[in-house]
Order: C-alpha cells, then sequence, then structure tokens
C-alpha cells in the first residue's frame, strides 16, 4: 500500500461505461490482435470520458464463442483479474495523468477469442495482458525508442 491506497485493485470507476464512448470505441480504436484476447484501445479527452479514472477497461465473451453463462463469467472474471495484477505495466507508462490533469482518458476493450473448449488459466492471460500492455507502450511502426533498445 502507498500512503493508504491500495493498488491492485480494479474500482468501479475503471470500468468503461457510457454508450457514446464505447461506440467510439469500437468503431475508431486501434485493435491488437494477441493469442487469447483481442484488445481495442482508443484516447478520449476527459470533457468528453466524464469522471472517472485515468484508464477504463471492459471485459466481454461472446455467446457464440463461449454458449455457457458458467464458462464465460469465469473467463471475464479471470480477465479481470488478470488486467487487475498487470495493469501496473500500462500505468507506468501513462504516467500520474487523468481526467483532473488534462491528459486524454484511455478507453480498453478486451474481447476473448480463444478455444470454448478450454478454460486458459490466469497465469495464461497474466502472460497475454502483460504482452498486450508492452506493445501498447510501444510507438506505432514498431520499434522500440533509442533509449530501451539494447
Amino acid at each position: 500500500m502507498v500512503a493508504g491506497k491500495r493498488v491492485n485493485t480494479l474500482s468501479r470507476h475503471e470500468i468503461a461505461r457510457g454508450k457514446t464512448s464505447l461506440s467510439e470505441l469500437f468503431a475508431d480504436g486501434r485493435r491488437r490482435k494477441g493469442g487469447l484476447v483481442f484488445m481495442i484501445t482508443s484516447e478520449f479527452s476527459p470533457a468528453k470520458a466524464g469522471r472517472g479514472a485515468a484508464t477504463r477497461a471492459m471485459f466481454t465473451v461472446g455467446k457464440r464463442q463461449v454458449p455457457g453463462a458458467v464458462e464465460r463469467n469465469r473467463i471475464k472474471r479471470l480477465m479481470r483479474e488478470a488486467y487487475r495484477l498487470e495493469k501496473d505495466v500500462l500505468s507506468a507508462r501513462e504516467g500520474c495523468g487523468g481526467p483532473t490533469s488534462g491528459q486524454p482518458v484511455t478507453f480498453i476493450a478486451f474481447i476473448y477469442r480463444g478455444r470454448r473448449d478450454a478454460i486458459p488459466s490466469l497465469v495464461e492471460f497474466r502472460e497475454e495482458m502483460k504482452r498486450m500492455f508492452e506493445a501498447l507502450a510501444r510507438p506505432a511502426g514498431g520499434k522500440l525508442p533509442e533509449s530501451d533498445r539494447r
């Protein structure tokens, strides 16, 4: 804990909400394909995003992909837990910005695209999230900045 603040939490302010923001996220967001998860990201101005955290996430599993509700809910729980445990990689990239500082608000959608017959473990989801966050930190060209190359 840092000064009474719990670091590895996923509060309700960090969940992506808002019909217009989510519609624009799916229409205009940058897409990244992973082995288990498909990620869509977009940045919004603090005025447009409303109140909440600097990074907001949503987690979805398609009914056609995983027909059973119990399995869908388990996969969403695992994705949320992996995000909660690995989001420090993402927050280190962003710094200490947020809606109050005038910096853009990042919306992220995680869509499960794995197999329907086997639910991945938490470890697999964590590795996938970490890879996706590191890819998100890289510039659009995919090359690392000069300071990070070695």
